[in-house]
């Protein structure tokens, strides 16, 4: 048995880093940084189904905010890395004024069809980019609560905390 040498493409490690928001899916694996590759990599249905099918976390995740209504009642939140918008759709469940969902990844298209086809529209908002770089949809200065499922694969792969801390403090 005999092993064939993998063939690599050379990367032009001095080459510019691609505008912010580009579309990853129009750019070849050169033109691709690491952090291209991270936000690409949420932009598939997978790794959120992977996510959403675990009951346990995602029960956990409904039952903290259905169960504690009177937190959320008439409050503004905002859920970092939003993905698929589950947690934002909860939060609007449990009496939140307004949701504004946030993620770099494409997934937020299918999150606003998501959104629209369970009737929460009027109350969840889901917004493309870097929650270091949005703007808050107009007349919201400030929110009530963040939501944020930042912790990942074994507390490290996500690693959103700073992006959390980031919008705490703004």
């Amino acid at each position: 048995m005999s092993a064939t040498p993998m063939e690599s493409t050379p990367v032009d490690v001095t080459a510019e880093p691609v505008k912010e928001g580009a579309d990853v899916t129009k750019l070849s694996n050169e033109e691709m940084t690491s952090k291209d590759y991270y936000f690409d990599s949420y932009a598939h249905f997978g790794i959120h189904e992977e996510m959403l099918k675990d009951e346990v976390r995602t029960l956990t995740y409904r039952n903290s905010m259905t169960h504690n209504k009177h937190l959320f009642k008439d409050k503004i939140v905002l859920d970092v890395g939003c993905g698929t918008g589950i947690l934002s759709m909860f939060a609007a469940k449990a009496g939140a004024k307004q949701v504004i969902g946030v993620d770099m990844s494409s997934i937020v298209e299918h999150a606003r069809t998501i959104v629209r086809d369970n009737d929460l529209s009027d109350k969840v908002t889901i917004i493309r980019g870097k929650i270091e770089e949005i703007t808050l949809p107009d007349g919201i200065e400030k929110v009530d609560i963040i939501i944020s499922e930042w912790m990942g694969y074994c507390l490290f792969y996500e690693s959103m905390l700073d992006s959390v801390l980031y919008a705490r403090d703004k």
